[in-house]
């Protein structure tokens, strides 16, 4: 069992728990009103045949069904079909730096985060196209292959962190290598998206470019950062929070390389965008990848999950109606 959206299950750790104590603050408010306005002896004529468990079982039943449509809106899922998928797009590598640069907070919430997020934002905007990811340090490692199922670029996405890939350092190259490798087929539509502040610690990234861009590959950058750059704080195993230093021990800092980037992206016929404002996402899909010319592609490893709100959602409906049809009052017996 999995839920489309889980996020959405801390809901019931809320509207039930409020339901119950509004139910509780109206019965109290209620009987004190009646004890202010109206005399005790007519109170009791008021209330003849009003049933207090009836009235909490219909309170019962109103929280009950509130957890249930919670639980609907969910999404529930069991099973999944795997389907045969044929569209036309891109084949499009996502290269995320995750080397410790990345920490740096000059860019909120840190560097590593935001490109985490707008990798995720160009899954959702390029809705028809294959994607990858790689991520990259002191070296470079497949993490998800060439796929148009969301699920898995996005779980994948979402695992990245410094520790990721071992080996300090930021190899560009090795990025664009490994993911020169991941395109399997012969084809002139592929690209790939370089989400990095450009600190190259290895040479060569320039040369990596322009030989992939003989293979047919244009490579966009997209800097994460700023020029004036900042320190970078990283945690130990006790805890206890240091500057990132070099070898002399010196404090070092992190600046967004642009010209590196702006030369990968030219030598492979791409663009350089920095990671700033709401529409950078946007204006590479629209500007750079949307113009390039799609491929036909079939792939069997879409998973069509199968829909169980039905369940939550039927039974929420019947504890409405049951709570609409039971009365609060008993019913009057005949007399003979």
């Amino acid at each position: 069992m999995r839920f489309e959206h889980p996020n959405l299950l801390w809901l019931l750790l809320v509207i039930p728990p409020a339901l119950a104590a509004f139910f509780w603050w109206s019965e109290r408010v209620k009987k004190k009103l009646l004890t202010q306005f109206v005399e005790s002896r007519l109170l009791a004529q008021l209330t003849t045949g009003l049933s207090p468990q009836r009235r909490k079982w219909k309170y019962i039943l109103l929280i009950a069904a509130a957890a249930l449509l919670v639980i609907a809106i969910a999404r529930p899922q069991r099973g999944f079909d795997l389907e045969e998928v044929q569209q036309n797009g891109l084949d499009i590598v996502v290269a995320v730096d995750t080397s410790k640069s990345m920490l740096a907070t000059d860019i909120a919430p840190n560097r590593l985060a935001r490109a985490k997020l707008a990798a995720l934002e160009l899954m959702q905007t390029a809705k028809a196209d294959r994607l990858g990811l790689v991520a990259f340090a002191g070296d470079a490692f497949l993490e998800c292959p060439l796929t148009i199922d969301d699920t898995a670029f996005q779980q994948s996405v979402q695992a990245l962190d410094v520790n990721t890939i071992p080996q300090g350092g930021t190899a560009i190259a090795a990025a664009i290598n490994t993911a020169l490798g991941t395109f399997k087929e012969k084809s002139n539509h592929r690209a790939l998206v370089l989400f990095t502040d450009g600190e190259d610690n290895d040479e060569g990234a320039l040369e990596a470019a322009q030989n992939a861009a003989k293979e047919g590959l244009k490579i966009f950058t997209i800097g994460i950062g700023s020029a004036d750059g900042t320190l970078v704080t990283i945690a130990d195993a006790n805890g206890n929070s240091d500057y990132i230093r070099d070898e002399k021990g010196q404090v070092v800092k992190s600046h967004l390389n642009e010209q590196l980037l702006q030369q990968i992206a030219s030598a492979s016929g791409g663009f350089y965008l920095p990671l700033r404002g709401a529409d950078t996402i946007n204006t590479l899909y629209e500007r750079g990848l949307a113009p390039l010319p799609k491929s036909e592609s079939k792939e069997k490893i879409v998973r069509r999950y199968h829909e169980q709100f039905q369940w939550p959602l039927a039974a929420a409906m019947l504890l409405l109606i049951a709570e609409f049809l039971l009365p609060e009052r008993k019913p009057r017996q005949k007399a003979f």
